[in-house]
This record gives C-alpha cells, structure tokens and sequence, in this order.
C-alpha cells in the first residue's frame, strides 16, 4: 500500500497519469515500460500500466473506463508498443470486467504471485490490433485526464 500512496517517487520514475473532476483529483493510474524501475511484468514490445485507483465516491461513474481508454489511445500512438499489459488481483473483478469489456485478454502463464505474500495476480493483455475504439461517451460528469511529460518513456520508445 506504501507504493500506492508514494505517488511523487512514482511520478520521478514512471508516467502518471490523474483524472480530474471539478478541480479534484478523483482517479490516477502510473504507466511504464521494460526496464523501468516500476515495470513488473513489462516484455519488450509492451506498455504497462499500474496501480489504477478511482476514488470509491465516482467508482461506476466511468472513470476508470476513461483512464484506460486513454492508455490504449496513448499506446497506440506509440510505434514500439504492440501491445499493453496489466495485473490484477484475483479478487478485482469488476476491474477484470472493465479490462476483458476493452478487450484485454488474460494471460494466466504470465500469472504471479507477490514476493513474500500470499496474493495471486492475473496478467491481462490488450495486442494493439485487438484495441476496442477509444471513444470515449459522454458521462454524467466531465472528467479530465491531466497527462504529464515524461520525456523518459518518449525517450525509451524512441531507443527502439
């Protein structure tokens, strides 16, 4: 949980990425690739994305859905990345659904478990080719996904 509240140690070492509503901050997601000091199960050729959180008071509101859509579109304009992973914690599942409705598939031989505790986490995986449109409807509420800059993840693409 330490990981997931030290945002400004992820935001030096990986992308991240916040959804606005009403100038408050109400969901966050962190993005990385291969070799990057937040990259869990990353492969050459894949974006990861981590530790997506929405605020519990605009869970089910499409916050999350706009999030992801984002990264699809951002990985898609991304020429080096074929493809975008994630874990999940086998007792997420309306974050499964939510993955498996954009088209990610799970990859269970990629499945793991975390160093010193009994928690399995499913690999989901969305080849870009497979990429459900990013479209993203209109909601009830506007959210505004506020992208940072990080010139380290443009650079490590443009290594590739």
């Amino acid at each position: 949980m330490r990981v997931l509240e030290d945002v400004e140690h992820r935001a030096e070492h990986a992308e991240v990425w916040v959804a606005e509503a009403s100038g408050a901050v109400v969901a966050a997601v962190t993005l990385t690739l291969v070799g990057q000091p937040y990259s869990e199960i990353a492969i050459d050729g894949e974006l990861e994305f981590r530790m997506l959180a929405v605020d519990p008071a605009v869970q089910g509101g499409g916050v999350g859905r706009v999030l992801v859509r984002r990264v699809i579109e951002h990985a898609q304009s991304l020429p080096a990345v074929g493809a975008i992973s994630i874990t999940s914690a086998t007792f997420m599942e309306r974050a499964h659904s939510l993955y498996e409705s954009l088209g990610f598939e799970r990859v269970p031989e990629r499945d793991w478990c975390v160093p010193g505790q009994d928690v399995l986490l499913w690999v989901f995986k969305l080849e870009m080719q497979a990429a459900v449109g990013t479209d993203t409807p209109n909601f009830h509420q506007t959210f505004d996904a506020s992208i940072s800059a990080n010139p380290k993840l443009q650079s490590r693409n443009d290594d590739r």
